[in-house]
C-alpha cells in the first residue's frame, strides 16, 4: 500500500501518492480524513480541465503538510498562441491543524498567454467507523448520510446510533470573486468553477473541510456553519495583515511549524555521523506527529493510519523509550493510563480492578457495544510497563510529587498483578481472554497465531510470556528504589523480596540450558513453549537473567538464524512456522530491536549493541525519509538489498519512531538516578561509526551534553562537554581514566 499521511492531534488523511480519496467503490485500501476512529471524508478528488497537467513531485516530510507540484504539456493560450510545456507551475498543499484539513492551491502562470482552467473538487462522507474500514466489522451499520449543496461548498452529515451528530463542511475561499457551483448527486458533492490566470500572474485559493463529532445541544452549531458556507468570496490578501481565510490558514501553519521547532529546540540534539543523525531526526519529528492529549496531558498514540488512539502497551513503551528526549511525554502517558485504570471485573471488556487499558477506541461501534473498546483491557503487560515507566520517570526526573500522586494507583497496579495477572497462583502474570471479541494473545504479539510449540501447535489456556515475566520482576526491583525514596521502607523490602523469589522461579521454569534460549511462555498445561523468538531478548532489559546465562542468550540472539543483518527476527528461521512477511513469526519490529539492543547494554555487550544497531540503520536507509516502519520483513540482508515491506504495515509508528531515542540511550549506556543525586554512563560508540555528539539530554533540573570519538587504538573517547544537573557521574563498565568529567 503507497501512501500519504499527514496528522495533527486527533486529526489525519491519509491518502494516495496523488493526495486523493479514490471513488468508494475503489477506496479498498482505507483512505480517508479520518476524526475519533470515524472517516468523515471518504473521496476527495481534484480534477483539472483540459488535462494538461502532470505531477512533478511531491512531499509529506513535514508530517502535517503535504505539497504536490505539477506543471503543464504543451496547450494553446486563451489568446490562441503556443504555451510551451512547464510554462505553468502548480503548487497543491494539503495540510491538518487538528481541526481543519485544508487544500490550498496555488497557479503561476509564466507564460505571455492568459489561460482559463476547470477546477472540480469531488467529495463525500460515509462515516465509516474504522473497524468497518478496515474490514473487521462483524456487524454492519446502514448509515443514512445527508449531503446538501450550498453557496461555497458543501454540507454531509450523520446522525449516529447513539445520538452523535458527525457533519462535515466543505468551503472554497480564493483571493479573487470566484463563481463556485455546488452541486449533489447520489451523496456525493462537487464543487466547480473556472479560472482566467492571466500571463505572468498567479492565482490562490483555498478549500477548507471542518468535520465535527459532537452532541447537538441547541442548534447554535448549525448555524455558525451556515454563517460561513453563506459568506460572500472576495478578494483577500495574502500578506497576512487581514483576517481572511487564506491569510488565517498560513497563521495556523505557522502555529504548528513553531511548535514542531519547540519539541526539537527541548530534545538533545545529535550530530556527527549523518546515518544516524537522520535516523534520529525523522524519528524526533514521528513522536511529534504522534502527541496528542485528550486531558491528561501529551502522550503518543500508537500509529497511523489505523491506531490513532490510546494504547496502553505501545505507549507506555514509547514514552519508557524516549524519556532522554522528552519526559513530559512519559508524565502525560502515565496520568492518561491512570486515568483509565479497571475499577471492576468486567469479562466483557476483559477489565479488573487495577488494570492498565490495552485500547481506547472513541468509533461508533464501539460507542453502541458492538466492540468492547471503549476502555478495552485485554493486555498483559500495559500494568508492569505502567510501574516500569513511573519508576523510570522518577530516576529521569526526581519528580516526587507527581509520583507520590500515583501511589494509590501503583499499589492497585501490584495488587492486579498478584490477584488477577497471576491466575492460578503459580507466580507468574498469564493472559486468557474473557472478552467476545477481544484479543486472543495478549502480549504485544497480539496475533493470533503467535504463540506456538516447536511442532506448529498453538498454545492453548492461560498463557505466561517470558518477557512480562521480566517486566514484572523489573517493576519490582525498581519500585523496591522508589519506595525506599518515598520512605516506605517496608514496602521496598517486600516488593525486593518478590523480584528476588521471581527471579529464581523464572530461570527454573523458563531457560532452556542446552540450547541457551529462553522459552517464549509457559502455556496453561505449564508445558514450556519453546521455539526461539525475539521475546527472549526483549528479557535482557528486566536484568532479571545473572550475567553468565545473559552473555550466552545474546550470542545466541546474534546467530544467523535470529539476526538478519536489518535486525533481530521475531522468530527463528529454523522453526516450523518462520515466515518472513509475517506479522509477528519472521518479520522485525524495530521497537523490539530497541527493547534487546537497550538490554545487551546493560550488560556490557557493546559488540552485540553495535551490531544490531548496525542492521537497524541499514535497514533505514531502505526506507522513504529514513522512517522505519512498524515492521518489515525477516528476509536477510544477504538475499536482499533493502528490507523488504510489510504491506499494512503503520508508518510512521510510535514505539519505531522512538527506536532511535533507546538505541542512543543504550549506546551511552546512560542510567539517570535523580532522586540519590547521581548519574551511571558508560558510552561505547558502535564499530561502524566514528564521532557522536550529543547535547542537552534533559535529566532533572538540567542538561547533560557530551562527544564521542573514535580514539587512534579503536576505543571510544568521551569528553563531557556540559553538565548542569548538578548530579555526580558514574561509570558502569568502563574504566574511569577513559571519561574526562
Amino acid at each position: 500500500m503507497e501512501f500519504h499521511v499527514i496528522k495533527e492531534n486527533d486529526l489525519f488523511y491519509l491518502s494516495d501518492v496523488d493526495g486523493q480519496l479514490p471513488e468508494a467503490d475503489k477506496n479498498s485500501d482505507g483512505y480517508g480524513l479520518f476524526l475519533h476512529d470515524t472517516r468523515v471524508l471518504s473521496e476527495w478528488r481534484w480534477q483539472v480541465l483540459p488535462g494538461y497537467l502532470r505531477r512533478i513531485g511531491s512531499d509529506s516530510a513535514q508530517n502535517f503538510e503535504a505539497a504536490f507540484w505539477y506543471s503543464n504539456t504543451a496547450m494553446t493560450g486563451d489568446g490562441g498562441g503556443l504555451v510551451q510545456d512547464q510554462s505553468v507551475l502548480v503548487k497543491r498543499q494539503q495540510f491538518v491543524s487538528g481541526e481543519h484539513f485544508y487544500e490550498e492551491c496555488s497557479f503561476e502562470n509564466f507564460s505571455d498567454e492568459s489561460l482559463i482552467f476547470h477546477f472540480k473538487y469531488t467529495a463525500a462522507a460515509d462515516y465509516a467507523d474504522m473497524f468497518d474500514v478496515r474490514g473487521y466489522a462483524e456487524q454492519t451499520i446502514a448509515r443514512q448520510i445527508d449531503a446538501s449543496a450550498e453557496k461555497k461548498g458543501l454540507v454531509f452529515s450523520y446522525r449516529a446510533v447513539d445520538g452523535l451528530l458527525c457533519r462535515t463542511l466543505v468551503t472554497l475561499d480564493a483571493d479573487e470573486e470566484v463563481h463556485v457551483q455546488s452541486a449533489v448527486e447520489d451523496g456525493r458533492g462537487e464543487l466547480t468553477f473556472t479560472l482566467q490566470i492571466p500571463a505572468q500572474s498567479v492565482r490562490r485559493w483555498v478549500v477548507t473541510v471542518t468535520p465535527t463529532i459532537a452532541l447537538e445541544t441547541d442548534g447554535q452549531e448549525l448555524k455558525a456553519d451556515m454563517a460561513v458556507l453563506d459568506a460572500p468570496i472576495t478578494k483577500t490578501s495574502l500578506d497576512g495583515k487581514n483576517q481572511n481565510v487564506l491569510g488565517g490558514v498560513h497563521l495556523q501553519k505557522k502555529r504548528i511549524e513553531a511548535s514542531y521547532q519547540e519539541w526539537f529546540n527541548r530534545a538533545p540534539r545529535v550530530t556527527g555521523e549523518e546515518v544516524f543523525e537522520r535516523w534520529y531526526q525523522r524519528g524526533l519529528r514521528d513522536l511529534r506527529m504522534l502527541a496528542t492529549d485528550i486531558g491528561h496531558g501529551t502522550f503518543p498514540v500508537a500509529g497511523v493510519p489505523w491506531y490513532s488512539v490510546p494504547f496502553g502497551r505501545d505507549s507506555l513503551i514509547t514514552a519508557l523509550q524516549s524519556l532522554s528526549v522528552n519526559q513530559e511525554m512519559a508524565r502525560g502517558t502515565l496520568a492518561t493510563m491512570a486515568a483509565f485504570q479497571g475499577t471492576e471485573v468486567n469479562p466483557s471488556r476483559d477489565e479488573q480492578p487495577g488494570k492498565i487499558m490495552h485500547e481506547l477506541r472513541p468509533g461508533e461501534l464501539t460507542r453502541i457495544g458492538l466492540k468492547p473498546f471503549g476502555p478495552y483491557y485485554g493486555t498483559i503487560d500495559a500494568t508492569p510497563l505502567f510501574l516500569n515507566l513511573a519508576a523510570d520517570y522518577l530516576a529521569w526526573t526526581g519528580d516526587l510529587e507527581f509520583i507520590r500522586s500515583l501511589e494509590g494507583h501503583v499499589e492497585r497496579a501490584f495488587h492486579w498483578l498478584e490477584n488477577y495477572g497471576d491466575r492460578d497462583g503459580d507466580g507468574f502474570v498469564e493472559y486468557r481472554r474473557e472478552a467476545e471479541g477481544g484479543i486472543s494473545n495478549q502480549g504485544w504479539k497480539d496475533s493470533g497465531d503467535s504463540v506456538m510449540h516447536k511442532d506448529g501447535r498453538f498454545a492453548e489456556g492461560s498463557i505466561a510470556l517470558c518477557e512480562v515475566q521480566g517486566y514484572v520482576y523489573r517493576a519490582y526491583a525498581k519500585w523496591a528504589e522508589v519506595y525506599r525514596v518515598l520512605g516506605h521502607d517496608d514496602l521496598a523490602n517486600a516488593v525486593k523480596q518478590k523480584a528476588e523469589k521471581l527471579q529464581q522461579l523464572f530461570i527454573d521454569k523458563f531457560w532452556i540450558d542446552a540450547e541457551n534460549t529462553l522459552a517464549l511462555a509457559l502455556d496453561g498445561n505449564k508445558e514450556r513453549v519453546t521455539p526461539a523468538s525475539s521475546n527472549m531478548g526483549q528479557v535482557l532489559w528486566s536484568q532479571i537473567l545473572p550475567h553468565d546465562l545473559a552473555n550466552r542468550l545474546i550470542d545466541r540472539l546474534l546467530e544467523d538464524d535470529m539476526d538478519s543483518g536489518f535486525g533481530i527476527r521475531t522468530l527463528s528461521t529454523k522453526e516450523v512456522r518462520y515466515n518472513p512477511i509475517s506479522y509477528h513469526n519472521g518479520s522485525i519490529w524495530p521497537h523490539d530491536n530497541s527493547i534487546i539492543i537497550a538490554g545487551m547494554a546493560l550488560y556490557g555487550r557493546h559488540d552485540a549493541v553495535g551490531r544490531v544497531t548496525e542492521g537497524l540503520l541499514r535497514a533505514s536507509e531502505g526506507f522513504a525519509l529514513w522512517r522505519l516502519p512498524e515492521l518489515y520483513g525477516g528476509l536477510s540482508a544477504d538475499a536482499v538489498p533493502a528490507p523488504v515491506p510489510y504491506p499494512v504495515s503503520c508508518s510512521p509508528q510510535a514505539w519505531a519512531a522512538a527506536t532511535p531515542m533507546l538505541v542512543l540511550q543504550a549506546i551511552l549506556n546512560l542510567q539517570p538516578d535523580v532522586p540519590n543525586e547521581q548519574v551511571y554512563i558508560g558510552p561505547e560508540l558502535p564499530s561502524h561509526l566514528t564521532r557522536l555528539s550529543v547535547v542537552g539530554i534533559p535529566i532533572g533540573k538540567g542538561i547533560l551534553s557530551l562527544e564521542l570519538s573514535r580514539g587512534a587504538k579503536g576505543q571510544t573517547d568521551v569528553i563531557i562537554t556540559e553538565n548542569t544537573t548538578g548530579l555526580q557521574l558514574r561509570e558502569t563498565f568502563k574504566e574511569v581514566d577513559r571519561v574526562s568529567l
